[in-house]
Formats: C-alpha cells, structure tokens, sequence
C-alpha cells in the first residue's frame, strides 16, 4: 500500500542552531498547524556539519512532532543542505525556511501563487517590504542583489532568504547547479529564469534573531569565487 504523499515540503537547513532551533520550530509548527489542518505536510531539518547539541534538539524535535524528518550531512554548507533537502522532499510544493527566518504568511500566500507561479520568493527588497537588520546587512543585499541584476540579467529583487517552489520542475534545475555555499540559492533562480519558469515576489519583513555566524572576511573571497565560476559557465552558455 503505497504512502499518501504531503502537500507540501517545509524545508530548514539548519548548522550549529543549538541557541534558537527548539522554540523556532515549536513555534513554527503551532503556527502551521493552526492555520490550515486540511493540507499534510512535512519539515525536514537538513542538518548540515553541526558541531554543538543541534542535532540532539532535533531528535527531541522529531519525537515531539511526527512530520519532522532529520536529514544528515557530515559536512557544513547551505548549498549543500538545500541541494539534498530539495531532492528529499516528498511534497508537491516545498517552502525553504531558515531556523532564524520564516513567516506563516508567506506560506499561506505562496501556496495559493503556486497555483499560477512556478516560484515564488520572499523578498527583502521588494515594495512593501520591511528590513530592519543592521545597516551593514542590509547594504550588502542591496548591493549583492544589483550585481546579480547587471551580471545575469536577474529580473527581480532579490534571490536569497524564503521561498516557494513547485517541487517537480525546481529539482530539475538543482541537478543543474553547481556552487554548493550561500550563493546556490541565487545559482538556482538565475537558473530557473533562464529555464523559462514562471516566478513571481511576494514582499517581507525580516529582522536580526541572531547575529551572522560568518564574518565578512570569512563569507566574501568564496561569494567572489562562486560568482566568477558562475559568469563563466553563463558566459559559455550564452556564446555556445
């Protein structure tokens, strides 16, 4: 007898969260199972190289929530965590949340624009939004976000933080890419534009839960790597 797959996928990669993860996900959950109790759905939380009680919160997590699903990698990335949380996701549609930034209404919102859009991001940029990071964070996104407007003709306002995807066509294109850090999310949608799915924005308001684990020093000479690997391989593509 075959297993009556979710609606939906919420995925959460999640590295060394040990600070934050029990009551973020409790509260999720609360939140999710609140709003809507028609639709099944199930949270994976892709653990990605952690190093401190994370994994142990997860376990409690799961035994407290049966639609949690742990997924392990023995070695930290976000691209990474995101790549095999995608392909593992059962659900016909997938939400990717981060432990420190999710909102109930984006899900709410994107589920029903999933209906008509392939994508649809939470973004940070967008009008109507609200970003009350640090000002240092906020430069950075704007600024990322104008590059990879020049570079590679991305169309909207912002490629990183929460999303929405139909699951089918969205991990054809994560079989495609091939930066495994923080910049595999913006890889994947300049991927999924130049594929010709249909994407659409939906505004946010995002603040700082904790401060960023890596320091510019630390996030800026990969971020640069990666963006060069990535103009060289659109580069081919577009004058092959």
């Amino acid at each position: 007898m075959d297993i009556e797959k979710p609606d939906f996928t919420i995925l959460i990669p999640v590295y060394n969260e040990e600070s934050i993860l029990e009551d973020s996900i409790d509260n999720l959950l609360q939140a999710v199972t609140r709003i809507d109790n028609t639709q099944k759905f199930e949270l994976i939380l892709c653990e990605n190289g952690c190093t401190d009680e994370t994994p142990a919160i997860s376990k409690k997590l799961a035994a407290r929530w049966s639609v949690i699903r742990i997924e392990q990698l023995p070695v930290a990335g976000y691209g990474k965590a995101l790549r095999h949380g995608m392909r593992a996701a059962q659900g016909k549609n997938l939400i990717t949340f981060n432990a420190d930034f999710w909102d109930v209404d984006f899900l709410v919102n994107s589920l029903r624009m999933l209906k008509e859009f392939d994508i649809v991001i939470g973004s940070k940029n967008a009008p109507g939004s609200s970003d009350k990071r640090p000002f240092l964070r906020k430069s950075i996104t704007t600024g990322f976000n104008r590059l990879i407007q020049i570079l590679f003709g991305f169309k909207g306002t912002d490629t990183h933080g929460i999303k929405a995807f139909r699951t089918a066509p969205i991990v054809r294109i994560v079989e495609e890419c091939v930066t495994e850090g923080e910049i595999f999310d913006t890889e994947l949608i300049i991927r999924a534009q130049r594929s010709g799915l249909n994407i659409s924005e939906i505004p946010v308001s995002v603040g700082e839960m904790r401060p960023s684990r890596y320091s510019l020093l630390q996030r800026i000479p990969k971020t640069l790597l990666d963006l060069l690997l990535l103009i060289r391989i659109f580069w081919f593509m577009d004058s092959g």
